[in-house]
């Protein structure tokens, strides 16, 4: 007979989730009392370092478990990256007791709840963008499943008897709110979404072991595209400055522009996009126009 849950990847991948299905999830299951009959989704994170070269370390864990508890850990396990690895469609030890949180009633938290675990440590590294918005369209698409309102979406800090804090830095509050909403990424085409991430690749360079943007790696270090044309501005204004106190002329416009000509067109479009907010930046104010000091 086929676990409850079986249903699970087909209706996130029909949310638009990349959904990878591990071996055997569909028959996997603990034996540690009934099998789930959701009324909510309870939401985790896994305390396991995560980052977009390693974005789901935790989902051996997840299947195995842990010494002191037996596996499956969660139902699936949302990557740093935002694709969802699907681990079990049976019972899953995720939740232990219970107490009532909004709309959903205390008892057996592993038969109340569909278990997301978010693959970040959650203490001093919080979700990527990519999973936090994963983690909406998923939790958005079992609610509607389920027939359920979106407040039935709790984090385990807020259902949990013994104290825990998952998943750390997520205000559930929010969270909430923002489920079922379209945002921008909603509607993006598949062809837009790799344009937008090819384009931060190239500004920004590689993303740190934490998600942090890091720039690319040159003979004077880390350096973003931003920077290495104020680098090379700076030097066309040095090499055009006279010695002695006299100030010299403006920078060399025409260097500039070969510079700015010689990038290939995914670094220019947002090159160009952050020179316009610097210089818009650099307008003053009606108000300090009228403040200014009187000659």
């Amino acid at each position: 007979m086929a676990l409850p849950l079986v249903w699970l990847a087909d209706v996130l991948r029909a949310a638009g989730l990349t959904v990878v299905e591990t071996d055997g999830w569909r028959d996997r299951t603990a034996t540690s009392g009934p099998q789930p009959a959701p009324v909510g989704v309870l939401e985790h994170h896994t305390a396991t370092p995560a980052s977009y070269e390693n974005p789901a370390p935790s989902v051996r864990l997840c299947i195995d478990g842990r010494p002191d508890l037996a596996g499956p850990l969660c139902h699936a396990v949302i990557a740093f990256d935002g694709v969802v690895h699907m681990i079990a469609a049976g019972r899953a030890n995720h939740a232990g007791k219970a107490k009532a949180s909004g709309p959903n009633p205390e008892g057996d938290g592993n038969t109340l709840y569909v278990g997301f675990e978010w693959d970040y440590q959650g203490v001093n590294q919080g979700p990527s963008p990519e999973q936090y918005r994963a983690a909406l369209k998923a939790t958005t698409a079992v609610l509607n499943h389920l027939g359920r309102p979106m407040d039935a979406a709790r984090g385990h800090k807020e259902t949990s008897v013994t104290g825990k804090i998952d998943p750390g830095h997520v205000d559930m509050d929010r969270f909430r709110a923002e489920l079922g909403k379209k945002d921008q990424e909603d509607v993006m085409t598949p062809e837009q979404d790799a344009i937008l991430r090819r384009l931060e690749n190239e500004l920004l360079g590689p993303r740190g072991p934490e998600g942090e943007i890091q720039g690319w790696q040159t003979e004077v270090g880390p350096r973003t595209i931003v920077a290495m044309l104020v680098d090379l501005v700076n030097e066309v204004v040095a090499k055009q400055q006279p010695a002695g106190p006299a100030p010299g002329p403006g920078p060399n416009a025409d260097a500039i522009k070969a510079a700015f000509q010689a990038l290939s067109a995914d670094q220019a479009a947002p090159l160009l996009a952050e020179l316009v907010r610097i210089q818009q930046a650099r307008q003053i104010t009606p108000e300090q126009y009228a403040q200014r000091p009187q000659s």
